[in-house]
């Protein structure tokens, strides 16, 4: 999503979801062959019920149509980010240090777009390294050059 376009979504969503009670997790803003999708992801210390997020949805539908900052044609979602959740920021990084995750890349690196291991540290500059479970290997990965990262649940840790 382009950073102005973000910005100006991130200013009309975010008024709306903290009068829930609830923190903006992140955006994605995908568009498709046949239709556009908007995803808002949203969480709450005591999680996001399905409720809530229809509640969401109805408060947000009418603002985003009259802001007009995106295609007529889109698809709107509102949840939680799940236990798979994306990371968006160099923060939520950093929070998720010592957890699995995997990450695409936008551009390749060894022949590469995709890692997964061990999130071992985030730097001051937002430089991720990344214990590959494929190489055994640490991998330094510049956060600008992520396209997507998420956490890997451990369902173990569930039961």
């Amino acid at each position: 999503m382009a950073g102005s376009l973000d910005q100006k979504l991130r200013e009309l969503i975010e008024p709306i979801v903290e009068s829930y009670g609830l923190s903006l997790w992140g955006l994605r803003y995908r568009v498709g062959k046949s239709n556009a999708h908007l995803q808002i992801f949203v969480e709450g210390e005591n999680g996001v019920d399905a409720d809530v997020c229809g509640d969401i949805t109805n408060a947000l539908s009418p603002v985003l149509d009259s802001a007009d900052l995106i295609d007529p044609a889109y698809i709107l979602e509102v949840s939680s980010p799940g236990l798979d959740r994306i990371l968006f920021t160099v923060e939520q990084m950093r929070s998720s240090v010592g957890q699995e995750v995997t990450v695409s890349l936008k551009l390749a690196m060894g022949n590469r777009r995709k890692l997964e291991g061990e999130l071992k540290s985030v730097d001051d500059n937002g430089t991720l390294l990344i214990a590959d479970k494929s190489s055994g290997e640490d991998i330094s990965v510049a956060f600008e050059n992520i396209s997507v990262a998420r956490i890997v649940p451990d369902y173990s840790a569930l039961l």
